[in-house]
């Protein structure tokens, strides 16, 4: 049985970076680890409305003061595309009307006459205020939020794996998903990509798995740009597992 690497964990000593970057002593390593999972796991909860987030990199500042340390999060999301933020907003508003009287107080005038690039901006950075807040009451600590947009969905592993898994759980086939994925990846500068699905496809009693693959993924090379994720999609049937390697070069 061939011996299976994470492609990520393989390429540290290369071209990948730890998504948590500090150092800390032995009597405050294991809760630093564990602050960090609280900082991911919040900010995931916060942004669920108006962003589909990639990953979220978490880099700490002077941590030798102690509770001044500075905590400098950068965030990696997609780009808001129009469409779904204008229903996403819509639907925002629609449950809570408090928030809706807020933004037109804040601009002087109604709803539908502000730009929907306006309202997305002024929402995104209410968000980080409160989640800043939030977290430092939490953890007494200062934090600084920064946001990096993604133009295009086929040039990031996770969020091809989050495409899938929302295509997955709209009932549309296994197969067409993946062949539509690996045209849409062609387009743009991906070398290589490999897609794995896991589980109870188009609803079959046995679990199975299957995988195509597109261009060249070298695994066994180090220099290689390996991006890797891995991703769940909640059907009907049962919980899909889904994989996804994409050579960068």
């Amino acid at each position: 049985v061939g011996q299976k690497t994470h492609p990520k964990g393989f390429r540290l000593v290369t071209n990948q970076k730890h998504l948590s970057n500090w150092y800390s002593t032995k009597t405050s390593y294991s809760k630093l680890i564990e602050e960090d999972f609280l900082i991911r796991q919040k900010t995931n909860e916060f942004f669920q409305d108006f962003l589909t987030i990639s990953d979220i990199r978490i880099n700490r500042l002077n941590n030798q003061n102690g509770d001044k340390a500075l905590v400098a999060i950068e965030i990696n999301a997609l780009f808001p595309r129009a469409k779904e933020m204008y229903k996403k907003i819509n639907r925002y508003l629609l449950e809570d009307s408090n928030i809706s009287k807020l933004v037109s107080r804040s601009f002087g005038i109604s709803l539908s006459k502000i730009n929907l690039k306006t309202i997305t901006s002024f929402l995104l950075k209410r968000k980080t205020r409160e989640l800043i807040r939030f977290l430092q009451l939490i953890t007494t600590k200062n934090y600084f939020i920064k946001i990096n947009f993604i133009k295009n969905t086929f040039e990031d592993s996770i969020l091809i794996a989050k495409y899938i898994s929302d295509q997955l759980e709209k009932r549309v086939q296994f197969k067409r998903v993946i062949k539509q994925t690996i045209k849409k990846v062609n387009l743009t500068s991906i070398k290589g990509i490999k897609v794995e699905v896991s589980g109870r496809l188009n609803g079959i009693e046995i679990a199975r798995s299957e995988w195509k693959r597109d261009g060249k993924i070298p695994l066994h090379t180090l220099k290689a740009d390996i991006d890797y994720a891995q991703h769940i999609a909640k059907t009907v049937h049962g919980i899909i597992g889904i994989k996804i390697w994409l050579f960068k070069g």
